[in-house]
């Protein structure tokens, strides 16, 4: 019973925590940086929406793929805002990545947030 209710506290859930969504943004980018797994699954919710271009992926399966190939296969990235522009539930990062085996490079995400969770992301590198 302890340990259902230790997993239930790490899922984001829309109403449960107070975030602005650039709040939300700089806790998943901190979260991303530290290659911390539970702070990720504290802003992203599980039914969360992600794109990359090529494939869409859910909030659960972006976390399995950090969980078994983005933060312990690859070499680090580190990713540093540059410009953060935020319209209502919205928010548009650009960021430059650094440290990573494909060298450096600059991209756009873009976040919809709603009440302190992740529930939408398209990556544009």
């Amino acid at each position: 019973m302890i340990l259902a209710l230790s997993l239930s506290l790490a899922v984001c859930v829309p109403g449960a925590v107070s975030r602005t969504p650039l709040e939300t943004v700089d806790a998943f980018t901190a979260a991303y940086n530290a290659r911390d797994l539970a702070a990720v699954e504290a802003v992203v919710t599980p039914t969360a929406r992600v794109s990359d271009g090529a494939r869409v992926l859910s909030g659960t399966e972006l976390i399995a793929n950090y969980r078994t190939r983005v933060f312990t296969v690859e070499p680090a990235y580190v990713s540093r805002p540059l410009q953060q522009l935020t319209a209502g539930d919205m928010v548009a990062q650009t960021e430059a990545l650094t440290g990573g085996a494909a060298g450096a490079f600059t991209g756009l995400t873009v976040y919809r947030v709603d009440r302190g969770c992740i529930v939408e992301m398209s990556v544009n590198r």
